[in-house]
């Protein structure tokens, strides 16, 4: 379970988050979702362990993510972020590879014609796909997506929606950051709006 609370998150001057409390359940699919601007890839970053809160605690199963070596929190927690951008010449298999064994997500997420390929020549949609590959071939307890759906066509927001559920019928804890109305996200068991 993540627990967050009564956190409080000032960036550039600006208080994005205040005095904000959750409870986000374990082996299940959380949906955040809200106008541009109200902090939820912040609040996703806090999650991560990116940084830390101004005021108040998050902790992944009693775990504090701030306090956590970068090696230790790599096996509790997995994160893609949105508009991922491929610099270094690897393959998508490679890329994959780095998080974990990449064969059965490669199936999963219809990436099997683009195995082969140079991430650097990949679309955004499919960047945006292996990076969420990598993040589940690492098989950790918690799973963190901002925006997983941005770029991507609804055959391939359906292969991802399906992986997800999967995950958390296996007992992964899956945050979600979405721009998706309420009446789509049927798949997901939690749904925090705009929770400023």
């Amino acid at each position: 379970m993540i627990t967050i609370n009564e956190i409080t998150i000032v960036r550039d001057g600006r208080e994005l988050i205040y005095d904000y409390s959750e409870q986000i359940p374990a082996g299940s699919i959380t949906v955040i979702t809200g106008p541009n601007g109200c902090g939820k890839s912040t609040l996703l970053a806090a999650i991560a362990g990116d940084f830390p809160p101004d005021k108040g605690t998050i902790t992944i199963d009693g775990i504090h993510p701030i306090l956590t070596s970068a090696h230790d929190l790599s096996k509790i927690r997995a994160v893609a972020k949105q508009n991922q951008l491929y610099s270094l010449g690897f393959s998508v298999r490679e890329v994959i590879e780095m998080g974990g064994k990449p064969d059965e997500i490669i199936r999963l997420l219809g990436l099997e014609h683009l195995a082969n390929r140079l991430v650097t020549t990949l679309s955004v949609g499919e960047a945006q796909r292996v990076s969420i590959a990598q993040a589940i071939a690492q098989k950790t307890p918690v799973l963190i997506l901002d925006e997983p759906f941005a770029a991507q066509d609804n055959e391939n927001r359906g292969r991802v929606v399906t992986v997800l559920q999967q995950l958390a019928r296996e007992g992964v804890t899956v945050v979600v950051v979405a721009h998706s109305s309420e009446q789509e996200l049927t798949w997901a068991d939690k749904v925090i709006k705009q929770f400023l």
